[in-house]
């Protein structure tokens, strides 16, 4: 069962300064996403939805399983579909930072407050102040990230996109049962991890060369098997590229 896949950036906060919830229009965003993705689904799909640890991104899971579910009982299909609830993936984190040296990384917007503080940065060799400063002022923090060394700061844009690239891998494994509970679906198997604009814009530059720049929220990469390839195809607004990950 050769899974469609779907990356989805999470709904609109107000800022990334600390673990918020989304905005009233960011709940919204989420709700016409999962009711779009009811509109593709067939009789015997199976729906899993996956998402990083942080409260927006679980937020945006919760109320696009709600909207599907809400779809699919309108339209009479909620019995015909399996649709399981979200659950956590560490594979969908965001680029992580170093808050001290051997402490495990952490999300950007759970270290706002600690990082940009003079005791803080006063411990820290004259690069990384430079990063986080650099960081947290542009006006595109992702973009920031992507084209500068934190010096040991933050993860590498090759540790985000390798965890992403690992777990698409094992999705596109025949020998991998990704349906979970559902062992023998006898339709398509519809697999959504909800993300971050960070680990989405590192799969997009590896896959086209180039960084598209941010996702809008709830904007989503589609990847696909190709019959002609045998490897898996990237779609994004428009374009399409194919994925070093075979799956057959």
């Amino acid at each position: 069962m050769t899974p469609l896949v779907y990356l989805v950036r999470h709904g609109e906060v107000e800022h990334h300064r600390t673990d918020v919830n989304l905005t009233p229009r960011g709940r919204t965003q989420a709700e016409t996403a999962g009711a779009a993705l009811a509109d593709l689904l067939a009789e015997g799909d199976t729906v899993l939805l996956y998402h990083s640890p942080v409260k927006r991104v679980k937020e945006t899971a919760d109320l696009m399983h709600a909207s599907i579910h809400a779809a699919l009982k309108t339209s009479g299909r909620d019995d015909r579909v399996h649709l399981h609830a979200p659950r956590q993936d560490q594979a969908l984190c965001n680029v992580r930072f170093f808050a001290a040296p051997g402490q495990e990384p952490e999300e950007p917007s759970l270290l706002y407050a600690r990082i940009n503080t003079p005791a803080f940065l006063q411990d820290l060799v004259p690069a990384q102040v430079d990063f986080y400063r650099g960081f947290w002022v542009s006006a595109d923090p992702m973009g920031y990230w992507l084209t500068h060394d934190s010096a040991g700061g933050a993860e590498t844009v090759e540790v985000v996109l390798a965890r992403l690239q690992g777990r698409l891998r094992g999705l596109f494994d025949p020998n991998a049962n990704n349906a979970g509970e559902t062992p023998s679906p006898r339709g398509r198997v519809h697999w959504i991890g909800i993300t971050h604009s960070g680990a989405m814009r590192a799969l997009l530059r590896a896959a086209f060369g180039d960084d598209p720049g941010e996702p809008n929220f709830c904007e989503s990469i589609l990847i696909e098997p190709s019959d002609q390839t045998g490897h898996v195809i990237l779609s994004y607004r428009g374009r399409s590229a194919p994925l070093n990950i075979a799956y057959r």
